[in-house]
């Protein structure tokens, strides 16, 4: 009896751990395309302090699908989104130095949800193998 419930404590376990890993590689993901936008953001920034002068035509998305054609009014200043509510305006240099930032704080996090990912892991491995052994005892 005692044998049966621990080998049912481990497979809670085990499906726990299952759980954890996959919302950790959905935090990944996120994270992930969250930094490829802004390396696209600053490809743009870089774009734009390098090559691009007044009234150059632009295409501005405006959602989904579609884009307008657009000039540019000013190329030394950008409207920077810092959270839902705030935007401010900086020029080029700052813009990009913040979209580092971000990008550094994205890539720590990147590797602190790689390790604990890889952590869980090698214990789902370890546990399976445990799980299938005691499997395997009970068929005989």
């Amino acid at each position: 009896m005692e044998n049966s419930q621990n080998f049912e404590r481990q497979l809670y376990q085990f499906r726990y751990l299952k759980e954890q890993r996959d919302m950790l590689q959905g935090q990944l993901e996120i994270v992930n395309a969250s930094l490829s936008n802004l390396i696209t953001t600053r490809n743009t920034l870089e774009n734009l302090k390098d090559g691009v002068t007044k009234d150059d035509e632009i295409l501005v998305p405006i959602g989904g699908l579609v884009n307008i054609k657009a000039s540019i009014k000013d190329t030394e200043r950008v409207l920077l989104f810092i959270n839902q509510d705030t935007v401010i305006e900086k020029n080029v240099a700052e813009s990009i130095e913040f979209i580092d930032k971000l990008m550094s704080q994205h890539n720590e996090q990147i590797k602190f949800l790689t390790e604990r990912i890889q952590l869980i892991e090698l214990n789902l491995q370890g546990m399976s193998q445990e799980l299938q052994n005691r499997m395997d005892q009970r068929k005989t």
